[in-house]
């Protein structure tokens, strides 16, 4: 057995020296499709739910919210492979990759909604502690990013973990995380309420899955998944054109949604098999993914609907809707591209000089 853990630790180190532009793929898709879900979302708003292109909308809605899970599952493969790494040095590297930007970008939405008084010294301790509350009503999707910052603090122990169990083991933990996922799904409907709410509310189960779609599932296990994804896709489409509950059974964690975003995951994963170069738009897109993911809300709801006077009834619905998403996008891009390297880099790099020094001493 331990001979078999270390072999299954030096295989992993191995497939992680090089880079793998499938998830620059995934990143870039995954971050356009926020973008598409919310534009939707808002259109789906405007109708009723009698009407034809309502239901089509919310069909739509489901395919972009999968993106959601997927790039859960990105920081799963991207973080819990072995690496010689202490957790000090993960936490910090984390610290200024990930909790920095989102807390600046905190501060500016703040800012931008109840003014600039909230720079003055007197306020930063209510804003230290609006931020460890939450996602700032400004700045709901922030959701998403408090989640992956949890799943970071756990990190460091799971790839202990995941270091010392061969692939079969691993196996049957997603076996059991669907079927929790499940029972935490489909126990309501019964009346029953669900002990696993906790557990499953973590999103520790994606985060792992993840890990095990990019380098621990057999091509059998590829295909079960494949199949699972296009039968989730098809219950999910009866679901949303024959029933008004279907929330129910399509939210995030239930089970038809996961096979849906591990369909996407290796569908990508094997499309891309043999890439050695990415193309220039997708690796840009790509780089500022999470740029991207943290500033599009404002650009939507400031820059699109209220400077350019844009929403999804300019056009009709569907070219509305396009062409909302397609000026999110853009000019999201663009301001993650001016913030980072102005304002994010700029006090990144400070920062680090002056705790740096301070560690020396």
């Amino acid at each position: 057995m331990t001979q078999e853990c270390t072999d299954v630790q030096n295989r992993r180190t191995q497939q992680h020296t090089g880079r793998r532009p499938y998830l620059d793929y995934l990143r870039a898709g995954a971050a356009l499709s926020v973008i598409c879900g919310h534009v939707v979302a808002l259109a789906a708003s405007m109708l009723p739910q009698e009407e034809l292109s309502y239901r089509i909308l919310e069909l739509f809605r489901f395919v972009f919210t999968v993106s959601n899970v997927v790039f859960l599952m990105i920081s799963g493969a991207l973080l819990l492979p072995v690496r010689g790494e202490s957790a000090v040095t993960f936490y910090r590297k984390r610290f200024f990759r990930v909790v920095f930007p989102m807390v600046i970008y905190y501060i500016l939405y703040v800012c931008a909604k109840e003014g600039l008084v909230w720079l003055c010294p007197d306020h930063w301790l209510p804003m230290a502690k609006r931020i460890l509350s939450g996602p700032p009503e400004e700045a709901p999707h922030f959701w998403l990013i408090y989640v992956i910052l949890g799943l970071y603090v756990l990190t460091p122990f799971l790839r202990w973990i995941l270091a010392h169990i061969p692939d079969s083991v691993f196996a049957g933990v997603m076996a059991v995380i669907f079927f929790i996922c499940g029972l935490d799904t489909y126990l309501p409907l019964f009346g029953v309420p669900s002990p696993f709410s906790a557990i499953v509310g973590s999103f520790a189960g994606v985060f792992l899955m993840g890990h095990y779609l990019a380098d621990r599932c057999s091509r059998r296990g590829e295909q079960v998944f494949f199949l699972g994804g296009a039968v989730s896709f098809a219950i999910s489409f009866a679901l949303i054109f024959t029933t008004n509950d279907y929330y129910d059974y399509l939210f995030l964690n239930a089970p038809t949604m996961m096979l849906c975003a591990a369909a996407v995951f290796l569908g990508v994963k094997r499309l891309c098999e043999g890439c050695r170069r990415t193309p220039r738009p997708v690796a840009l897109f790509g780089r500022y993914s999470y740029s991207v993911l943290l500033i599009h809300w404002g650009v939507m709801h400031v820059a699109v609907k209220q400077i350019l006077r844009v929403d999804v009834l300019s056009g009709g619905i569907w070219g509305g809707c396009f062409l909302m998403i397609a000026l999110t996008a853009v000019l999201s891009l663009a301001g993650a591209m001016v913030l980072d390297q102005l304002l994010i880099l700029p006090l990144q790099r400070g920062i680090s000089w002056v705790t740096g020094r301070c560690f020396r001493r």
